[in-house]
Order: structure tokens, then C-alpha cells, then sequence
């Protein structure tokens, strides 16, 4: 009885612990407005960060509430990042949202993006064309899962546009979480874990006591 009270005690104890990898700068913060370095990501050639600017790369669509930048590539490029805090052997869901922009009565570089996801260096999806989403929608969510082959792991969104055209491909809010977990609980849920894993430990004791 004991051994079986302890590995509730543990399943539940691993339960609260699961968490989400981690992600630098899920949302693209930028350094600098525009092309230019953006910390936590490695981009390559034409990259960088965005708030909504009409004239500029995100022009169209809106995101969700407390989201206020995102990460653009144009033409041909990457953003690559590396997840750490992963269990080998885990399955994990990887979600972010994605959308391009609009280049509607542009004569000149109207093209769509396609974005391959990699994980590892293997590709998790793609290439997948993605479309404007147009305003005032919100943009594309994408979830894809993935097996951790280690603790941590390199994360790389590539970009591709045909020939010279001006595509530009916009990302942001971009999670890794395991799969078994749907969301972050509540501190209300997480007090009411810590009291069933306090009572269950009180439970093991008392039996202890009068074994």
C-alpha cells in the first residue's frame, strides 16, 4: 500500500513539474525596429522585428491580445533558436502563429512564402505556402508535436519565395510545451496539486506510523 500511495505522490509531483521548454523571446521583441538583430534568434540574411506598420512587412492582420510584435523574413531566410529544457524521449507540441504580407496590386514581387519547420535539423512540416491573412483577422495558428531526441534542441523556421519575388513571412508567439499539458495551470490549481500531494505525504506517514 505504501509503495502504491508513493508513486501517486510522484505522479502527481510530476504532473505540477511539467513545464514548458524554453523559448527566448517568443514574440520577436525587437532590439531595433526593423531589419536588425533579435535576441534570442539567429536570423539569416534579411530579418528582424516588427510592430504593425501599414507601409512596412506586417501589414495586415492582428494578434492576439498582449502580442504587439513579430519576427519577419524576406525572400529566402531563417530564424533559428535553441529550445532547451527538454526530457529525451518526451513528446512535445510546438505551436506559434504565422501569417505574410500583403503585396495585393504589387505589379512588381507578388509572391507567397513557404515555410518549412525543422526541429533537430528534420523537418517537422513543410513547405507550406502561407497566405495573408488580411485584416482585421487574426493570424494563422500552427501546432505541430515532435519526440525530444535531447535536452535541448535547435528550432529553425525557413523561408523560401520563388525566384526574386518580395515575399516576406511574419511569426510570432511561439511555444513549446509538452504534449500531456494543455495549458499552464492556474495558481489556483497549483495550490490545490500542492494540498493532494501534502495529504497524500501525511497519508504514507500516518500508515507508516502504525505499521
Amino acid at each position: 500500500m505504501r509503495l502504491r500511495v508513493f508513486a501517486a505522490v510522484l505522479m502527481f509531483a510530476g504532473l505540477g513539474l511539467a513545464a514548458q521548454a524554453d523559448v527566448t523571446n517568443p514574440n520577436f521583441s525587437p532590439a531595433t525596429e526593423g531589419y536588425g538583430v533579435v535576441p534570442g534568434w539567429t536570423g539569416t540574411p534579411e530579418t528582424g522585428s516588427l510592430t504593425y506598420n501599414t507601409n512596412l512587412q506586417w501589414n495586415n492582420g492582428t494578434l492576439p491580445a498582449g502580442d504587439t510584435t513579430v519576427g519577419f523574413i524576406q525572400q529566402d531566410g531563417s530564424f533559428t533558436t535553441t529550445l532547451g529544457g527538454l526530457t529525451p524521449g518526451q513528446t512535445y507540441t510546438l505551436s506559434f502563429l504565422d501569417n505574410s504580407r500583403d503585396l495585393t496590386g504589387d505589379n512588381c514581387c507578388n509572391a507567397t512564402p513557404s515555410l518549412t519547420v525543422l526541429v533537430g535539423g528534420a523537418t517537422l512540416s513543410g513547405p507550406t505556402p502561407v497566405m495573408s491573412v488580411g485584416n482585421p483577422n487574426m493570424f494563422s495558428s500552427v501546432s505541430e508535436d515532435f519526440i525530444a531526441g535531447a535536452t535541448s534542441e535547435t528550432l529553425e523556421f525557413l523561408s523560401t519565395t520563388p525566384g526574386d519575388a518580395d515575399g516576406t513571412l511574419l511569426l510570432s508567439d511561439v511555444h513549446v510545451v509538452p504534449a500531456t499539458v494543455a495549458a499552464t495551470p492556474e495558481p489556483s490549481s497549483l495550490m490545490l496539486l500542492g494540498t493532494g500531494i501534502l495529504g497524500a505525504a501525511g497519508m504514507v506517514r500516518r500508515r507508516f506510523i502504525r505499521s
